[in-house]
């Protein structure tokens, strides 16, 4: 009894026991029944008395008044010097289900013994009786609660503490509050001042037992066996309560040690901010029920910066910086003083001349990552609370002695955190997430401040329990063990900034967990409206910073005019460490609406990374590129968080380069794989108008640089095959088209499956190539459109060196440029978001040498002739100029003999049947299109239709300078057959009779140039003597035609017309046709 007289119990009032068991053997003697219930009633007055502040809580005011309530019951404990009965229940309940299984059968005259070794000192909450349980060897601690009572009272006037009617105090046992201990009997001796029990029974051990709140020091007497047992946190009785053995017998005489009776008594500490008693009674604070209305928050525009405002000779920006501060403060409605007061801390001081005029350079110098990360993370108090430091030891890891153990001639003490004496009940939650991150357990750290913010969906997530929707989300309640509440009354705080601080402080922890919690962060930042995002922002930007002073430089050596597409090829994909906090950065900044403000952090504490740039060097030593992976990666985490994240991306202000805007601060090397950067399958930097416009110019340099000069010395082209390939896809991934999804390949095996020859031979012709093509080009109606420059001038250069514009493409370069091309210009369903050079396209064709996408970009009767010029120019000998005289501007008698010099040198074909090439095919597809289709009369003076009777005339003449003088006369049979089974003329007949007017009138009347002459002079041929159809053919095309008057020119249509009622009208008919045959 002395032991417990050290612990200040001197109070010896009687307690009446009602127990269901035996608390110890009934055999033992009286003076051991008379001592153990001056323990148990000292032990329960001294819980009392602690407890005084529950029934002053019940006083008049803070009582309803009588109208509001007429009987009520509350949760107290009993009043000072106020005898109770205390119900412990049944053995079997105390030791549960696990340990009652632990327990041997000795027979019935060796029952369980049980003994009251202990109650929780003062302050505690809530007031607990030890117990413990023996049968043979085995030996168990069980911690039992004791259950407030409920009291009723009647209201009628003030209340008086005489009218509680006291009910039995009953105890429980709470999950995990069980242990078993390791007794060794052999070892132990019997207490000398207990009876030997009977020959089969076990000896009895005699145990002492102190502690605090949520902790115990037990231990056998004679064994020096001692344990130090935590119950805080215990919630699984499979587990257990946290034991830790500590052994009393290692120095001096352990024998005798060991054998001695133990004494411990407790240390009241000389603190003066120790907190003597707490409410015991649970308050339970759900969070969501006072949680803050959360918005945006409005910042001002910062201090420093306003208009009426001096000029802080403390801040070091540049006019960029300025600049930039103000723009993001405006977009955001506001910046924040800390972010401004970090930007201070790293920005680089400007440099100004000394009193010689030189620049000190020393101030000049680029800050190091490290220095950044340092200088940022300060700026933070909640990470400064985690931080390893000095002033954070002395909070968490400062020690008090609580216990002072006496066995034998030994004496010992046990020292507790200073924490856990100055906050007995529970300790605040930032001394412990501080006390874990010293630790380096941040694991622990983040379930406990995520537990307390109640998201058990991050808690699982971070220990990766798999949840369901039905399952109610409990395991990490027990975490909570010991931690003041949120809303306790006695923090006089408001709960709206306790909860950002700790809402901060799990940031912090789940930042310095590193990439295995980066999920649980990301999902944390994504959901919880608590922190402060220009915190948590610092936070990760100093967490960005330090793992860049990490990372090795790259193993890559870049030259000069290496090809950009085989370096992204190469690129090294960076660690996993460099780039989650950047993920949860810009996540963070999309849900919380800051990303300019963002960005502008980045900008100032990476800009060499987001720039592939090498920093500045000291002295004459080079520092290396930064990792070109790791610069594509930064970019595309960037690009892909919002659509207007590009345009923020690229007016971020360098001071190194100018000051300059991005795009003209980054090297032509980083521009190249900038201007490639797909995201979400669309090329977005070629949609910004300073990326487009410098790959617009380069694109021009290449095309005007001279064929054979096109690459540097041997060393490469100006622009790589590759590049060029990835600004087509890109641009027309950009405008949602089919073939830039790559479903050409299937659409033209579907156009060559569904070809039949069922209507004459089969035509083949890239035309009807550029048809299907153009099914492709179709832009989706919410895109930005086709921009005709970046794909016409990239084609242009892919068609000149004859690469295909993709790997593995059904469709040929060329083809895709001329059907561009066409459409260049044209309306479409979508308008482009940038307008049509058609002038410096049309250049750049003609210094390409590209016909046919000259033609096609000109379109109408000009683009005709080009398109036939094309056929002549690159079949023939002769030049663009002689090829435009010959179609359209000479006579036909001049067009016969410059053909007759044409073909002097060259050799007649071995063939005796004629064989129709591949420009024939073209020819006839013309000739089908334009003349052979024709189907109203306004299409021979339509505006959006070509006129048939001259581009007969355009066709025919390049048939006729296609054709060998030795082959003339059998194409022009096998021209006239072709034409007979198009037209279907039997015996001068045919359904088509508007196409047979227009051949009539292009092969059987002359040129309209300069008018008709009706004269009977034959010194100009007509076309179709040239060709050298035969009469028969001409005069069943006119018999078909005969009664339409478009087969003749118009002003003899309107003379004809004229003549008409008169005596000398020409029979024109029978004339038309005696003039054919």
């Amino acid at each position: 009894k002395q032991g417990w007289d050290d612990n200040g119990v001197t109070s010896d009032f009687p307690l009446n026991l009602d127990r269901e068991h035996n608390l110890y053997d009934h055999r033992k003697v009286v003076e051991r029944e008379n001592a153990e219930s001056a323990f148990v009633s000292a032990a329960v007055v001294s819980v009392w008395d602690s407890q005084e502040h529950n029934n002053q809580a019940l006083s008049p005011s803070a009582h309803p008044s009588t109208s509001e309530v007429k009987k009520s019951s509350i949760a107290a404990y009993p009043a000072r010097f106020q005898t109770a009965i205390i119900n412990f229940p049944p053995v079997d309940d105390s030791l549960g289900l696990e340990l009652s299984q632990l327990f041997p059968e000795r027979g019935q005259f060796e029952p369980i013994r049980s003994n009251a070794i202990a109650i929780s000192s003062i302050p505690s909450s809530p007031p607990g009786i030890l117990l413990s349980f023996q049968r043979g060897s085995t030996l168990a601690i069980v911690n039992h609660t004791l259950v407030p009572f409920q009291t009723d009272w009647q209201m009628g006037g003030l209340m008086n503490r005489n009218l509680f009617k006291p009910s039995l105090l009953s105890t429980s046992v709470r999950p995990g509050h069980r242990v078993l201990l390791d007794s060794n009997l052999k070892e132990c001796s019997p207490s000398s001042s207990e009876a030997t029990p009977t020959k089969t029974m076990s000896p009895f051990l005699n145990m002492w037992c102190t502690g605090g709140q949520g902790w115990s020091l037990a231990g056998i007497q004679g064994t020096g066996q001692t344990y130090f047992i935590c119950w805080d946190g215990a919630t699984d009785n499979t587990r257990g309560p946290f034991m830790f053995p500590l052994d009393q017998g290692s120095s001096g005489d352990s024998k005798t040690s060991s054998k001695s009776f133990c004494f411990a008594s407790g240390v009241v500490p000389l603190m003066s901010h120790i907190s003597n008693a707490e409410n015991v009674t649970p308050s339970f604070h759900r969070i969501e029920a006072k949680l803050p209305t959360v918005s945006k928050p409005y910042y001002s525009l910062p201090s420093f910066l306003q208009e009426d405002a001096c000029y802080s000779p403390k801040r070091s920006f540049s006019i960029a910086m300025e600049e930039s501060i103000k723009i993001t403060a405006k977009m955001e409605g506001g910046l924040d003083d800390i972010i401004v007061s970090a930007l201070d801390s790293i920005s680089t001081p400007i440099a100004k001349p000394t009193s010689g005029g030189r620049l000190n350079r020393s101030k000049m110098l680029a800050m190091s990552h490290k220095e950044k990360s340092k200088r940022l993370l300060r700026q933070c108090s909640s990470w400064t609370q985690l931080d390893d430091t000095k002033a954070n030891h002395g909070i968490v890891h400062g020690q008090v002695i609580a216990v002072t153990i006496r066995l034998g001639t030994q004496f010992q003490s046990l020292t507790l955190r200073t924490n856990s004496i100055a906050n007995p009940i529970s300790t605040p939650f930032n001394q412990v997430l501080s006390w874990l991150c010293q630790r380096r357990d941040y694991y622990t750290a983040a379930s406990v401040a995520l537990s307390l913010l109640d998201d058990a969906e991050a808690v699982y997530e971070l220990c990766g329990i798999p949840t369901s929707p039905e399952e109610e989300l409990t395991h990490h309640k027990g975490l909570l063990d010991g931690i003041k509440p949120l809303g306790d009354d006695s923090v006089h705080e408001n709960l709206s900034d306790t909860l950002t601080s700790l809402a901060d402080m799990a940031v912090g922890c789940l930042i310095k967990g590193g990439a295995t919690m980066s999920n649980t962060l990301e999902g944390f930042l994504a959901r919880n409206k608590l922190y402060n995002a220009p915190r948590a922002c610092l936070m990760l930007v100093g967490a960005i910073s330090s793992a860049m002073s990490k990372e090795p430089a790259p193993k890559l050596k870049l030259n000069k005019n290496g090809d950009i597409m085989s370096m992204l090829s190469t690129a090294e994909t960076p660690t996993e460490n460099l780039i989650w906090p950047v993920r949860c950065l810009i996540k963070m900044a999309v849900v919380r609406q800051c990303l300019p403000s963002v960005i502008l952090m980045l900008n100032a504490t990476i800009p060499n990374e987001l720039r592939w740039r090498a920093p500045k060097g000291q002295g004459l030593a080079s520092s290396p590129r930064p990792s070109l992976g790791l610069f594509l990666e930064l970019v595309d985490i960037i690009l892909e968080s919002t659509e207007e994240a590009t345009r923020l991306f690229l007016n971020m202000m360098d001071e190194e380069s100018g000051p300059n805007p991005y795009w003209f601060s980054i090297s032509d090397d980083t521009k190249l794989a900038l201007s490639l950067v797909s995201i979400h399958g669309k090329h977005v930097m070629l949609e910004e108008p300073e990326v487009r416009s410098w790959c617009l110019g380069r694109l021009a340099e290449e095309i005007e640089s001279p064929t054979d000069s096109a690459y540097n010395d041997g060393d490469g082209p100006l622009l790589s095959d590759g590049w060029l390939k990835e600004v087509v896809t890109g641009a027309l991934c950009n405008a949602e088209c089919n073939i830039g999804l790559g479903l050409d390949a299937m659409l033209m095996k579907k156009s060559a499956s569904q070809m039949s020859p069922s209507n004459g031979p089969e035509i083949a012709c890239y035309r009807k190539d550029m048809l299907n093509v153009q099914e492709l080009l179709i832009p989706h109606k919410h895109s930005c459109g086709l921009d005709f420059d970046l794909i016409i001038s990239s084609l242009l250069i892919l068609a000149r060196r004859g690469c295909d514009w993709r790997e593995g493409t059904q469709v040929s370069t060329q083809t895709l440029l001329n059907t561009v091309c066409g459409m260049a210009g044209r309306k479409t369903n979508t308008e482009p978001k940038f307008v049509f050079d058609s002038a410096t396209v049309m250049r750049q064709c003609a210094l390409s040498d590209n016909l046919q996408a000259a033609a096609f970009l000109i379109g109408g009767k000009k683009g005709l002739i080009l398109e036939c010029a094309d056929l002549v120019v690159s079949n023939l000998a002769i030049t663009v100029k002689d090829a435009e005289l010959a179609l359209f501007m000479g006579s036909l008698i001049e067009l016969k003999g410059s053909v007759i010099s044409i073909y002097g040198g060259i050799s007649a074909p071995k063939e005796s049947v004629f064989m129709p090439q591949y420009y024939h095919h073209h020819l006839l597809w013309l000739l089908e299109e334009h003349v052979l289709n024709v189907r109203i009369y306004g299409d021979f003076d339509s505006t959006s239709r070509m006129n048939p009777v001259y581009a007969g005339r355009i066709c025919f003449r390049a048939w006729y300078c296609l054709t060998h003088p030795s082959t003339r006369r059998r194409s022009a049979e096998w021209l006239e057959g072709w034409m007979r089974q198009k037209l279907q003329l039997t015996r001068g007949e045919s359904p088509m009779r508007l196409a047979c007017a227009a051949l009539v009138r292009t092969l059987l009347w002359a040129d309209e140039a300069e008018g008709l002459d009706l004269s009977d002079s034959n010194e100009e041929p007509l076309l179709a003597a040239v060709i050298g159809f035969g009469g028969q053919f001409m005069a069943e095309l006119a018999q078909a035609c005969c009664g339409l008057i478009q087969s003749i020119p118009p002003h003899l249509a309107e003379e004809v017309m004229s003549s008409f009622g008169s005596s000398n009208m020409v029979s024109f008919e029978a004339s038309l046709i005696n003039s054919a045959q």
